[in-house]
């Protein structure tokens, strides 16, 4: 008997105790005495040891591979499959002489079930040797500006707090799949509401609009001396966004004027740098600009109308949150309240948050 079937003995044998006979005591029930709807009868056929065997052949891409890896007879891997497609009513896997590949609902089992059962295998382990402490590989998936920006200093800070916990973190600017990707923890920047994901709101970033003190100087001379023409001021802006005639600035001081692109680049680092030679006004969140700010470098003209970054980490709402995830989910908000750390936000820290802790996004 598999580990995770003697943490879940109700799945062990379902189909044999009840296979070919009635209730006895009601005619009209299923071989199953738990028949409530669909789900109840999935589960209970669904055995995990078959579960199991059909997860090794969905990854590594066949039955004797699978076979090779695990030492496991190549029969014994196709009857679990079978079993186990028998059960549910679907096929799982398209088999041919040359290759298997999974059907769609093959992909679904294994996109939903892959995660839980590892995470479900790590919390046996841990218990069965007494650890609960941070322990293991964390793989983190970031955007690239969040992660050019503050991550090194973060991994660095996270692995003296947590020598036992081993971070590898990817940069990509597109929406990850958690689970189908194997990411334990995520950072996304103004996430969709998903019910699938949960997490926490480290930080609110506003997105300001910049621009080198002698430029907003020139325009706001021309503006003072009124000559009767509208001013149109030059922009450096971000690829592939439409661009616009007219920006707003946001706060107390709002107001609109017109702009002209003169240059397009595809990431927020290169539009700062480009707003540093004086060639035009760019719109940045805070985070990428704070230290130019500081320096006075870069001087802002005001907030700018567009949706605050509101950074979250986030992770699967249907795994069991380790001690690993839950170590660094507290880690960034923590970090986040500290002034002076480049995740702090000097205007409002972690208040400026949805006012949340672990929400469903």
């Amino acid at each position: 008997m598999s580990m995770v079937m003697a943490m879940y003995p109700w799945s062990v044998g379902a189909r044999r105790r009840g296979s070919g006979r009635r209730n006895d005591r009601n005619p009209n029930s299923s071989r199953h005495t738990i028949d409530q709807d669909a789900t109840s009868r999935i589960w209970i056929n669904m055995n995990l040891d078959e579960l199991t065997d059909f997860l090794l052949v969905a990854k590594h891409g066949g039955f004797a591979q699978a076979s090779r890896l695990s030492g496991r007879p190549k029969a014994s891997l196709s009857r679990r499959v079978m079993e186990l497609e028998s059960a549910l009513g679907v096929r799982l896997l398209e088999r041919t002489a040359r290759a298997v590949r999974l059907t769609e609902e093959g992909q679904m089992l294994l996109a939903r079930t892959g995660g839980p059962l590892r995470e479900i295998a790590e919390a046996a382990e841990a218990l069965r040797e007494g650890r609960t402490e941070a322990h293991g590989l964390l793989r983190v998936n970031t955007p690239v500006l969040t992660g050019q920006l503050v991550m090194g200093r973060v991994a660095a800070e996270f692995t003296q707090a947590y020598p036992q916990v081993q971070l590898a973190i990817t940069l990509e600017d597109r929406p990850v799949d958690l689970v189908s990707e194997g990411y334990d923890v995520v950072i996304r920047v103004n996430p969709e509401p998903d019910s699938a994901l949960v997490g926490r709101c480290f930080r609110k970033d506003p997105v300001l609009v910049v621009s080198t003190p002698e430029l907003k100087r020139r325009y706001a001379r021309a503006g003072q001396e009124g000559s009767g023409t509208a001013l149109t001021v030059p922009v450096i802006a971000r690829s592939g966004i439409r661009p616009l005639a007219q920006w707003r600035l946001g706060g107390a001081g709002a107001r609109e004027f017109a702009v002209q692109t003169v240059l397009e680049l595809p990431t927020l680092l290169m539009m700062r740098d480009a707003a540093l030679t004086g060639l035009g006004i760019a719109r940045l969140p805070q985070l990428a600009v704070c230290e130019d700010l500081a320096s006075g470098r870069l001087v802002s003209w005001g907030p700018a109308s567009d949706r605050p970054a509101e950074l979250w980490v986030l992770h699967a709402s249907r795994r069991l949150a380790s001690a690993k995830v839950k170590a660094f989910v507290d880690f960034l908000s923590t970090r986040a309240q500290v002034q002076g750390h480049p995740l702090y936000q000097v205007e409002g820290g972690m208040s400026a948050c949805r006012d949340s802790d672990m929400p469903r996004v």
